[in-house]
This record gives C-alpha cells, sequence and structure tokens, in this order.
C-alpha cells in the first residue's frame, strides 16, 4: 500500500444549482480545515466543476457559479493542507447539465431516438447523458487542464461519471460507418461505447500526465467492473469502490468487489457515505454506529476508507455530520498499522461471473450488472459461512485455492477447461453449480462422472432431495427450488441427492395451488449432484436461488456443499452468529496474521425511489467467540488489537484455539509469529 492513498477520506460533494444564492458565503477557512481535523479525516475530495456544470473557481472553458464571488476551491485547498490534510480535486464527465443545455448536440441519443436522462425521463429533474464521441470530449479535456494548471498542488484527480449508455447521435452514426460498424445492431453499438470509452480515457489521461506524471488518477462509474484488470492497470493509480449499502448497492456489494480488487494488488479505498440514503440526501444521516461497522469492514478487507459528504451551498461546516463520521474514523485512525501491506488469506476462489463474460471497458453502462446473481449469492453463501475466499477473473492463478467455485453459468471454454483440469490433476478442488461447465451441445466440458440430458422443462422451479450429509437442517422431504435443474444421470461419480418434478409446470392451464404444484411421490432418474474425484457439480444454480429466495434451506444446502467441496476444515472456523463475517490478514513485514470479525444486523425499514433502506440501527456487543485459526507459523502471542490485550491461546494439531471476550461491531485479533 503506497501511504499516498490516506487512509480516513471524506469525498465531500458540492453539485449545488444555479438558482441557489449566497455560495460560499459562511464558508471560514480555519473552522473548515479544524472541523475535518477533529473529525480525524486525513484527506477531502475537493470540487472544481460539478453535476450542475459550474466550476468553484474562476474559469476561462466552462462558467463560475454565478453567485460565487472568489476561489472556493483554492480557499478550501489551501485550508486543508494548512492542517496536513490532502485535497484531490473532482470532475465531473458524462453529467454536465451546463453543458448539456448549451449544446444539446452535445446529449446521447439513444437507440429509441431520446435523450436520456439519469433515473427519470427525457424531461424529468435527472442529470442529462452527454456524448463521448462529439466534441464536448475536448470541453471537458480544457477543464482537466485548467484544473491542473490552476492547481497543480491538488493531491489527486478524480473524475466522476466516467460512463457512457449506447448513443446514436449523428457523429456517433458518421464514426460507427466510418469504422464499418452498423449503428442500427445492439451489438455493434455496443463495440462502438467501448471504443469511444477507451478513446476517453486515453484523452483524460493524456491530459493530465502532460502536467503531472504522478498525479493520482481515479475514474468513477458506480462500480468496479470484474475482468477489467489490464483496464485499470493503464488509467488509473488506485480503486475506489462505490457501495452505498442503503442506496442499491447493498451489504455484499462491497465485500464481492473487495475480494476482487484486493487480488490485483493495487491500492484501493472503500466508499460509503453519511447519508441515510443516497449521495447529495443533505440532511440525511446514518448512525455513528453504521459508519463504525462499514469502515471496520473496509479494514477487514485491506481497504482503505471514504465517507461520502455533501456540503452546504454556503460552504459552512455540518457539525450532525462531523459528530457522526468521528467516532468511525478515530476507530480507524488506531487500527491503520494492522491493515497497512497486508494480503487476504483463503482457501476458496470464486471466478467470478461477471468477469467469465469477457473484458469489458468500466463503464459501459449496458453491461453494468453491479448484483450479478450468480457472483452476489456466492460472495452471501461464503460470507454467511464465515469461509474466507476470493473473487478471481479469467487471467487469476488457481494454484493459490484449495477450491475453485464456478458459480451458476460459467461457460468454461478449451483455454479454461485445459487450465481447470491441470489444476485438479495437482489436487485442486472444484465446485460448479446449475449450468456451468456445460456446453449447449457436447455437456459437461470436465469429467464430473455423469451424463447431461438438458435443461429440466420444469422452467418454474423443482424439488431437491440432498444425501443426509448435505440437507438443511430439520428438511428430510424434498424442497422447492425455484428454479430448474440441470439433468443429470450419474455415470462414473457418486449421486448428491435426487430431484423431484412437480406433478405440472405452472402455466395458464396447468396449475395447483398459489405457488407451485406439490412434488410426484417418486423421484425422476436425475440427480441433484454428484461428486467424482475433486469436482463436485450441483444440479441446480443454488447460488442465484439463494440471492433470489434468501431461504435458509437453500444457504445451508450451498454452505455443505461448499465443504463437501473443500473436502476438509477451512482456515478459520468461528462461533459468530449468522450476520457475523471473518477474514484472515497477512503482514509478512510484521510477521503476524490479523483475524478481523464482524457482526451488524441491517434490517429493512423502507423502500425509497427502488433502493431497500436496510439501516445499522445499533451495534450489539457479543461475547465469548470461540476462534479456530490454521496458522502459518510458530504462534508467538495472541491478542486484541489495538487494545493490547493478551488472548489465551491453545494448539489443537495444526490449529490454535481462542476465545475473544468481547465484540462490538468490528474487532481484531493479532496472531504474531516467531521470528
Amino acid at each position: 500500500m503506497s501511504d499516498a492513498l490516506r487512509f480516513r477520506q471524506v469525498h465531500l460533494d458540492f453539485h449545488t444549482s444555479g438558482r441557489i444564492p449566497g455560495i460560499g458565503s459562511r464558508f471560514d477557512a480555519d473552522a473548515f480545515a479544524k472541523a475535518f481535523r477533529r473529525a480525524h479525516v486525513d484527506s477531502v475530495t475537493l470540487f472544481s466543476k460539478c453535476h450542475h456544470g459550474y466550476s468553484y473557481h474562476p474559469t476561462q472553458v466552462g462558467e463560475m457559479h454565478p453567485h460565487l464571488d472568489f476561489d472556493l476551491t483554492r480557499a478550501q485547498l489551501d485550508a486543508l493542507h494548512a492542517v496536513g490534510i490532502k485535497a484531490p480535486l473532482y470532475t465531473t464527465a458524462a453529467w454536465d447539465e451546463l453543458a448539456a443545455t448549451h449544446h444539446p448536440e452535445w446529449r446521447i441519443v439513444s437507440p429509441d431516438g431520446g435523450s436520456p436522462r439519469a433515473g427519470t425521463d427525457p424531461n424529468g429533474a435527472g442529470w442529462a447523458f452527454l456524448d463521448f464521441s462529439t466534441t464536448y470530449v475536448d470541453y471537458l479535456c480544457r477543464q482537466v487542464e485548467e484544473m491542473m494548471v490552476r492547481y497543480p498542488d491538488a493531491d489527486g484527480v478524480w473524475i466522476d461519471i466516467a460512463v457512457q449508455p449506447p448513443t446514436v447521435s449523428v457523429p456517433a452514426q458518421a464514426q460507427m460507418d466510418a469504422m464499418g460498424l452498423d449503428w442500427t445492431d445492439a451489438g455493434d453499438r455496443d463495440r462502438f461505447t467501448e471504443h469511444t470509452l477507451e478513446r476517453f480515457f486515453e484523452r483524460v489521461h493524456a491530459t493530465v500526465r502532460k502536467h503531472d506524471a504522478d498525479m493520482p488518477l481515479f475514474y468513477n462509474s458506480g462500480h468496479i467492473q470484474r475482468g477489467g484488470r489490464e483496464h485499470y492497470r493503464r488509467f488509473f493509480t488506485h480503486l475506489e469502490l462505490e457501495s452505498l449499502p442503503t442506496a442499491g448497492w447493498g451489504y455484499e456489494h462491497f465485500p464481492l468487489s473487495a475480494r476482487y480488487v484486493d487480488t490485483l494488488g493495487t491500492d484501493f479505498l472503500g466508499m460509503t457515505g453519511k447519508f441515510h440514503y443516497h449521495w447529495g440526501e443533505v440532511g440525511g444521516y446514518k448512525k455513528p454506529d453504521a459508519l463504525l461497522y462499514e469502515c471496520g469492514a473496509m479494514l477487514a478487507h485491506g481497504a482503505r476508507c471514504s465517507i461520502g459528504d455533501h456540503l452546504h451551498p454556503t460552504g459552512a461546516i455540518d457539525d450532525s455530520t462531523m459528530a457522526v463520521i468521528a467516532p468511525a474514523y478515530a476507530w480507524v485512525e488506531a487500527r491503520e498499522a494492522w491493515v497497512r501491506d497486508s494480503r487476504n488469506r483463503a482457501d476458496v476462489g470464486v471466478l467470478s461471473a461477471e468477469a467469465a463474460r469477457g473484458p469489458m471497458l468500466a463503464g459501459t453502462v449496458a453491461h453494468q450488472d453491479r448484483m450479478n446473481a450468480p457472483d452476489t449469492g456466492a460472495v452471501r453463501v461464503l460470507l454467511e459461512s464465515k469461509i474466507p475466499f476470493d473473487v478471481l477473473d479469467l487471467q487469476s492463478d488457481l494454484e493459490d485455492y484449495r477450491l475453485v467455485i464456478l458459480p451458476d453459468v460459467i461457460a468454461v471454454d478449451q483455454g479454461l477447461a485445459e487450465r481447470l483440469k491441470a489444476y485438479l490433476d495437482r489436487g485442486g478442488r472444484v465446485l460448479a453449480t446449475g449450468r456451468s461447465g456445460i456446453h449447449a451441445d457436447t455437456g459437461p466440458v470436465l469429467d464430473i462422472g455423469a451424463r447431461w440430458h438438458g435443461t429440466s422443462s420444469m422452467s418454474g422451479g423443482d424439488y431437491l432431495l440432498p444425501v443426509p450429509d448435505m440437507r438443511a437442517e430439520g428438511i428430510d422431504d424434498p424442497l422447492f427450488m425455484y428454479r430448474p435443474s440441470e439433468r443429470l444421470t450419474v455415470e462414473a461419480g457418486e449421486s448428491l441427492g435426487a430431484v423431484f418434478d412437480p406433478y405440472m409446470n405452472r402455466d395458464p392451464r396447468h396449475f395447483s395451488g398459489h405457488v407451485n404444484a406439490p412434488s410426484r411421490p417418486a423421484p425422476t432418474d436425475y440427480a441433484a449432484g454428484v461428486r467424482h474425484g475433486n469436482l463436485v457439480h450441483l444440479a441446480h444454480p443454488i447460488f442465484s436461488i439463494y440471492v433470489e429466495t434468501g431461504a435458509m434451506a437453500h444457504l445451508e444446502i450451498a454452505e455443505r456443499a461448499i465443504r463437501l467441496a473443500l473436502g476438509g476444515p477451512t482456515l478459520v472456523e468461528t462461533s459468530l452468529p449468522r450476520a457475523g463475517r471473518v477474514t484472515v490478514r497477512h503482514q509478512p513485514g510484521e510477521h503476524r496474521d490479523v483475524v478481523h470479525l464482524l457482526h451488524a444486523t441491517p434490517a429493512l425499514r423502507g423502500q425509497l425511489h427502488g433502493a431497500s433502506i436496510q439501516p445499522i440501527q445499533d451495534l450489539i456487543t457479543l461475547a465469548d467467540i470461540d476462534v479456530r485459526l490454521r496458522p502459518i507459523g510458530t504462534v508467538d502471542t495472541v491478542r486484541l488489537v489495538p487494545e493490547g490485550e493478551p488472548l489465551t491461546f491453545e494448539r489443537d494439531g495444526d490449529d490454535i484455539t481462542f476465545r475473544v471476550p468481547r465484540l462490538r461491531g468490528h474487532g481484531m485479533v493479532e496472531i504474531a509469529y516467531a521470528r
């Protein structure tokens, strides 16, 4: 981890309408800087230009906010630098309302002929999308260049809304024609979008690098797409994982993204908000406990922290916001030393379904799927099972893992098949579910010990009765699965249970009951799954099913399948309840492991603008959590950190066991190895 990327950042939004007067009228440089210092903040991202299109400093390119009469950006930057706080600068790309108004020819024209706005209709209250295939990019690069010249002492450049929906504007049509692409074809439009984004990144990157070869540079598209590692290496100095849990991302999105990004070896931070709901929610507040947990989760996954805020138009600091942020960042500050230069320990690698679709350029709106069901389901099961894992792409090294999971939909081409076969031959283990590893024409790509007979015709779902060791607790009868299974008949492998069909598939002419027809008394000839050597294949897309249903029975079956496929204990076991999470991070330079324990209970309390509002209302103190860990050396001491409280530990074969006396939200245990 580079010291250039700080641990306790605030992303200070300032999207302010030109109709609001008195911009910066209550800004007090001394009070501004001291407020952030008191809140333990060490970096604040400041605005050069906002989504309304206004600059917050004098400009020869754009338009300064009409009700601002001084260089607010410079005043903020100088105030923060005076107290040792870094200050990257923000500007916005695809949303610039002023540019969209003055230059309607710069707007996206969607394939249906409309002019899209974010989250609303073309005439609604939302941001117009600008078209990177037009000369708007020239205008944007002049703004970026002006920012670099005016503020060479800034601590980074933050480019927001680096995204692009498909466009059929006149310039886009002309460029597609010149490239031999058909603008009426959806696939060609996607290819052109990727090309346009590539040119956008190259232009902005060159503009920044012309003035500073080392300036930190990040482009935000709301989601770090798995599989884009070469793109990130070319254009990004670090990654920031935007993931506001209550604004549609949920509490699984950040760990899913973090467990992928952490494997890339780049510095990264997690990005939540102080808001109850979403960005720009002035007057909306989380409970301090929620931020403490969210920041603790970032540390547990090796990330540094960023909390989103929105400055009042007057420039006055919101004391209530600082009171929410301060406890979380005091917590982080005391724990940074046990996170820096650490790497995740994991037995399990999940091959991302998003990544396996093939490389996609960050910011391609048509391809964004941040809640991809197979990936989200696999990660949710692993988190709730307290099994440490990484998320992989097609370039990841499989040899680091005891088990590789192919969740639900992974197409295995010849290259991947050869890698998986070599991995299995060297003792690796594979768990595939649903259609993963099954070719539509030739069936299973790997030798799963079974023959494939297509997907069940019971499109509304069939029933599963696993072998006893894989059944959900207390359920010894067929369990409805909501989705169809793949039809497998066992040949050389071991059956993992039976599939039962319903009496009928539900349709307008054939239905029974409210939801699904009962199961037939006798099982089909098809297996619920098969184990063959080091390979386990489940017939159902269990991870997608769990995301959709949330059924505990599906969770328990999925967990037991993972443990069966692992063939032995995981590297860490705890007595945490289902809502608990655990990671183990190794600090080679410090000769220690750090076990992170997490526990919180988000509760659904509302639905706002299509997002589930699941606030963490309070943190409950748990007592006496038992932990079993497989160490990687001779253990010298075990203690709570940063408190320094020693813990008694015992050796049990290759493992050590110890008890954590209390846990409130997030806790860390240092396992120091003898030097």
